[in-house]
């Protein structure tokens, strides 16, 4: 059995673009959600929520499966949905911008409570979502017992 390189190659490459293509477009679709006319975006929102708990979940799951020669399939996942379409998915720049634009606009307390829904948002759901892939990843051991 031989191990997965760790240099990058072009399987890899592949699926971190079809991913992060997938991602992009999906961020795209939830940037059509309708806005009103402050500094809160709930497409870059539902988007940043949607990438830390998809993340968190595959990275949980992916670590707390047992060591196995699927070590090849369990990189290209990683990459794939983790590094590719979460990648693609989440948004800091579109973030950043709205934030500026916000605090420009003179939106100061409706701006800081965005920022803070974001980040406290994205630490809770990636927190719970952590939790769930370690609990199915366990369940799945338990199984195979």
């Amino acid at each position: 059995m031989t191990k997965p390189s760790a240099g990058p190659d072009m399987a890899t490459a592949l699926v971190v673009m079809l991913g992060g293509a997938l991602g992009t477009g999906c961020r795209y679709a939830l940037s059509m959600l309708p806005s009103q006319s402050g500094p809160l975006h709930p497409g870059t929102l539902l988007a940043n929520l949607i990438a830390c708990a998809g993340y968190a979940l595959l990275t949980a799951f992916l670590a707390g499966l047992p060591k196995s020669r699927h070590a090849r399939r369990r990189q290209l996942t990683n990459k794939g949905l983790g590094m590719g379409l979460c990648g693609g998915l989440s948004t800091m720049s579109t973030l950043s911008l709205e934030l500026v634009q916000g605090l420009s606009g003179g939106h100061i307390q409706a701006t800081l409570a965005y920022l803070l829904v974001s980040f406290v948002g994205g630490l809770m759901v990636s927190w719970a979502m952590a939790a769930l892939g370690a609990r199915l990843a366990a369940r799945i051991q338990a199984s195979a017992r």
